[in-house]
């Protein structure tokens, strides 16, 4: 993803400012909606599958950041190639 970006120039490479506070305030909202999940007990976590390092609660690992970025990263270039290839920007 991060070579994509930097090659073709899509996030973090051409808009870094604004790819850092849009990655931030969605990641933001999805932890909310996680943390919501957890405390009503939509949400758990098998403890065989993750590291064993946890953030406030067994059922929110560190590795949620990682997923909630990585998604967040991959949804600001799809829209980028997108946005390039629709509207030749």
């Amino acid at each position: 993803m991060t070579l994509l970006d930097y090659k073709y120039k899509l996030s973090f490479f051409k808009y870094p400012r604004a790819a850092f506070k849009s990655t931030l305030i969605v990641m933001s909202l999805l932890l909310f909606a996680d943390i919501v999940g957890i405390n009503w007990k939509i949400f758990s976590t098998n403890t065989r599958y993750v590291s064993g390092l946890f953030i406030g609660s067994e059922n929110l690992p560190i590795e949620e950041f990682f997923f909630l970025f990585m998604l967040c990263y991959f949804t600001l270039n799809i829209y980028q190639i997108l946005k390039r290839k629709y509207l030749d920007v």
